[in-house]
């Protein structure tokens, strides 16, 4: 039998992706977040949207716009496969500065 799928209140969500309540809300209005209802009328976050909120945390970290998220998301490939162009861009870039504070640093 399958284990029931862990449901978060808002709150306990952004405690436990490291991010604040509004941070959700904004999500939230951006459709990157559709929450479920309880019974009650609360929102309830499932772990699906604990792993759309970490990939966005992430690509918004290296310099992604919440649109390219969102398209992500939506399933747009294009927008995909240009990100992953980005990304490999962004790693050899990172690379070539490793590489050059070794060097500056074995100077010291």
């Amino acid at each position: 039998m399958p284990e029931p799928e862990i449901k978060w209140k808002r709150g306990e969500l952004a405690e436990a992706c490291g991010v604040n309540s509004e941070t959700l809300r904004f999500y939230e209005k951006a459709g990157l977040l559709n929450p479920e209802r309880g019974p009650n009328g609360y929102r309830l976050y499932g772990v699906n949207d604990a792993k759309r909120i970490r990939l966005a945390q992430r690509a918004i970290g290296v310099g992604f716009s919440l649109l390219d998220v969102k398209a992500w998301f939506e399933g747009d490939s294009k927008k995909m496969e240009d990100a992953l162009v980005r990304v490999g861009t962004k790693i050899t870039e990172l690379e070539r500065l490793r590489k050059s504070l070794r060097k500056k640093l074995k100077k010291v």
